[in-house]
């Protein structure tokens, strides 16, 4: 059972945590032994995983650039180091805390090569061809200062195919032009970014207009029917397991 109700403090449940951290109100949860969800519900219930390896820690997305001080809270709690960040895509909510944590653990910044710009400031999502209420939409949060996400010094350009921590990187693009997904076999897990939605009737691809190319993110999303996933990792809302997971996401 989770025990909540209190600041966090840097004691931690193992099995189940709530934290209420000055900026930003997050929970977190082990999802087997060495996986962890953590959501945080400000300003909307975003996800980043830690994953823990022999060699250290893996974190995939690492939310919004005020949530870094929670994020290295609980890393602090393993007796491992944070050796890996890899961000699904440039957005703010899931890239924000990048450089932060990069400063502060000396952990490597992993992103596909064509958002790699986005990431260190060189470029805007806000640039990039999309329909018109996508280029709107990111026009006006970069207009607000919402968009782009604190610049990270350096930033390891990944490929499709390539591997890191035992991950392996599919190029699925049409959320943004890097978006990758995350195939892990030791979990039978997709981690999808936000490639994929939940929906009234279940879990669906994201066709809204936080998504620059539908057509494009369907497309490049058929490519999960060549794994036997069990799990589906979104970057917003609970997980999705199934023995069927892609066939309810794609049929």
């Amino acid at each position: 059972m989770c025990s909540g109700g209190t600041m966090y403090s840097g004691t931690v449940d193992w099995n189940c945590i709530i934290i209420f951290p000055s900026a930003d109100m997050a929970t977190s949860k082990l999802l087997n032994s060495s996986l962890r969800r953590i959501v945080f519900a400000f300003p909307t219930p975003t996800n980043c995983w830690i994953i823990e390896q022999d060699d250290g820690l893996t974190l995939v997305d690492c939310g919004t650039h005020f949530n870094h001080g929670t994020i290295f809270s609980i890393i602090k709690n393993y007796d491992k180091s944070l050796r890996r960040i890899i961000i699904t895509h440039a957005h703010p909510d899931h890239a924000g805390s990048a450089a932060r944590l990069a400063l502060a653990t000396g952990a490597v910044v992993y992103a596909h090569e064509l958002d790699v710009p986005f990431l260190t400031g060189q470029a805007s999502v806000a640039d990039m061809p999309g329909t018109i209420g996508a280029r709107l939409l990111h026009g006006s949060a970069r207009a607000l200062g919402m968009l782009d996400p604190p610049p990270v010094k350096h930033v390891e350009a990944l490929k499709d195919n390539d591997k890191v921590a035992g991950l392996q990187v599919l190029h699925t693009p049409g959320h943004t032009p890097g978006s990758i997904s995350l195939w892990s076999s030791d979990h039978k897990a997709l981690f999808v970014g936000d490639n994929v939605r939940h929906w009234l009737t279940g879990i669906k691809l994201n066709f809204t207009w936080f998504s620059l190319k539908p057509q494009e993110l369907q497309r490049s999303c058929e490519r999960y029917r060549e794994f036997p996933a069990e799990l589906i990792l979104l970057g917003h809302g609970a997980e999705h397991r199934t023995k069927t997971a892609v066939a309810d996401l794609l049929d």
